[in-house]
């Protein structure tokens, strides 16, 4: 499980799905959420692809209502391709996910320890870009990687895009500084469909000793709007993680949003617990607080990678 099916030499397919429980202050609702398609392989040794399909938000049910709904509709979530030249430079072509950070590495919720994204990772920067990533180790350094990647056409399948945009490029590194630690950055620029310019710094360090594990992340925004009027973001959260067995997490995460223009600041905490039998299936339980009370919630969530 969690490495697809061989069909032959050049093609592996597999999938995923996540389901999730929500219980808010006014309502109860089981979404079977993502439902995913995926294929991946090697064509040559030099070039290599991923295709995946998905439909978000496939069946909905509130129990507060009895509504129900959904959309069984598949899009194109990521579609690319990858020319492997060396160590040091290397080419993905087509639909990706941001080489920012470390929570937009990974979009799918089987591979994360909390069914909830930090508002950092969701609102402040497109988290697909329909472009081109140049990526390597930087030459005569040890652990150092780097990312240079833009955009400057429309998305190959806006569905799923957060921010669409057509212009959109940055830059970002990553050091290795031990087996425990690692941390980077990245820099970049993007406007969107309504002209508004935004240009972030952003941070990330991270470390992990197969126990304990602790991430933190932020993010500095400014953006120009059509008004002429331009105004900060400010983003970031600090998550721990304990395994106190190989299968058993807890992990308790502190993040802060802060928007000046539209004036919509919330500080969140939550608590987890996350249970693997196996690595490709995952159940989680978490509880958010939020300085927005009427916001907290209750999640469960149970996903499959196959």
């Amino acid at each position: 499980m969690g490495r697809g099916a061989q069909i032959n030499d050049h093609i592996n397919v597999g999938g995923y799905f996540s389901s999730e429980f929500e219980a808010g202050r006014s309502d109860e609702t089981f979404t079977l959420d993502d439902v995913a398609v995926m294929a991946y392989g090697d064509i040559n040794p030099m070039i290599s692809y991923l295709a995946e399909f998905e439909a978000v938000g496939f069946y909905h049910k509130n129990f507060s209502d009895g509504s129900d709904g959904g959309s069984q509709k598949f899009h194109a979530e990521r579609l690319y391709g990858d020319l492997w030249m060396s160590d040091d430079f290397n080419i993905r072509f087509g639909k990706q996910i941001t080489p920012i950070g470390y929570w937009n590495m990974e979009p799918i919720n089987v591979l994360r320890d909390t069914t909830s994204n930090p508002l950092y990772s969701m609102l402040l920067f497109p988290k697909f870009l329909t472009g081109i990533d140049i990526n390597g180790y930087v030459p005569s350094t040890e652990g150092l990687r780097y990312h240079l990647f833009a955009q400057k056409n429309h998305d190959l399948d806006e569905e799923y895009i957060n921010i669409p945009n057509t212009h959109f490029y940055g830059f970002a590194v990553e050091k290795e500084f031990s087996m425990e630690w690692n941390g980077g950055g990245s820099v970049g620029e993007y406007i969107t469909k309504t002209n508004q310019r935004t240009r972030f710094l952003q941070a990330n360090v991270k470390y992990d000793d197969s126990e304990w594990q602790f991430v933190s992340e932020a993010l500095l925004a400014k953006s120009d709007y059509n008004s002429r009027e331009d105004d900060y973001t400010l983003s970031g959260y600090v998550q721990a993680m304990y395994h106190y067995m190989p299968e058993h997490a807890v992990v308790g995460r502190v993040e802060h949003y802060n928007d000046h223009f539209s004036d919509y600041k919330d500080t969140i905490f939550t608590l987890g617990y996350s249970y693997r039998p196996l690595y490709p299936i995952s159940l989680k339980g978490e509880y958010q607080w939020h300085s927005q009370n009427e916001e907290n919630r209750a999640l469960f969530s149970f996903s499959v990678l196959f």
